[in-house]
């Protein structure tokens, strides 16, 4: 088939994007005349219509969290549990950025116990085996894991940014390791930014050189002792659990559909 004709869905990680749209803003809100801040407004509803224009797509949806627990909340209660609460002027916003959406005729998909992280794998595999190219628009690295020939990243770190399509080399430049090894890389240094612990005092460089010595993670607890040097070996051997408690809670669920 030829890529060039295949149909395009884009799914916002809706959340992500409305908060790097508040911040990005913080210093200079967007205030109107009747007082009322609309920097988050103004910001993700940018970045959706530059997506429209540029890139055109065939389908698109905003997919949203819900306040339902997860499944990662079950096993790791301290799962995203130093996140600081959503600012009022922030949550305030909420409902004007989804009438906005509904104006513009653009889905709102959210499921109550499942994170956006994913909804939009569940839907990019969906899309897959449909022939469909699935670009995840999100400025987490946790869904670098999801990319391959037919799902690709719509990489958004700041909001004053220059997006970037991320493939399979892309994921490789931003992080050292290609999509199958995202997950274990995340396993080895954790990500604070989700209250994920990983293994402590291992960095993206050590977790860059394990994997490509031992491939997974795995590999490495199965050859342990040819681990080098002596400290890293017995960091992990010491914190085994915690390696594979967060290599479940960095894992996207794309078989909930």
């Amino acid at each position: 088939m030829d890529n060039s004709k295949k149909q395009k869905l884009f799914l916002t990680d809706s959340m992500a994007l409305i908060y790097r749209a508040y911040f990005a803003f913080q210093q200079n809100p967007l205030i109107t005349s009747k007082g009322e801040n609309v920097s988050a407004v103004f910001g993700f509803l940018k970045s959706i219509l530059k997506i429209l224009d540029e890139q055109q797509p065939d389908f698109f949806a905003a997919v949203f969290d819900t306040r339902e627990p997860t499944f990662r909340h079950q096993i790791y209660p301290e799962y995203k549990a130093t996140r600081e609460k959503m600012p009022d002027e922030m949550s305030e916003q909420l409902p004007r950025i989804r009438q906005v959406l509904e104006t513009l005729n653009i889905p709102i998909i959210e499921v109550p116990g499942l994170e956006a992280d994913d909804v939009m794998g569940i839907l990019a595999k969906i899309a897959e085996q449909q022939h469909v190219d699935a670009y995840l628009v999100t400025g987490d690295k946790d869904f670098m894991q999801l990319v391959n020939d037919a799902v690709k990243m719509y990489y958004i770190k700041r909001l004053a940014d220059e997006p970037e399509i991320l493939d399979r080399e892309g994921v490789v430049v931003k992080l050292g390791v290609p999509p199958e090894k995202v997950i274990d890389f995340f396993s080895l240094t954790g990500d604070s930014s989700d209250n994920i612990p990983g293994v402590p005092q291992i960095g993206p460089k050590t977790a860059e050189t394990l994997l490509s010595e031992f491939e997974n993670l795995d590999h490495i607890y199965s050859q342990i002792d040819k681990v080098k040097p002596e400290r890293i070996r017995k960091l992990l051997q010491e914190h085994k659990d915690q390696a594979y408690l967060s290599r479940k809670l960095v894992t996207i669920d794309t078989l909930r559909n």
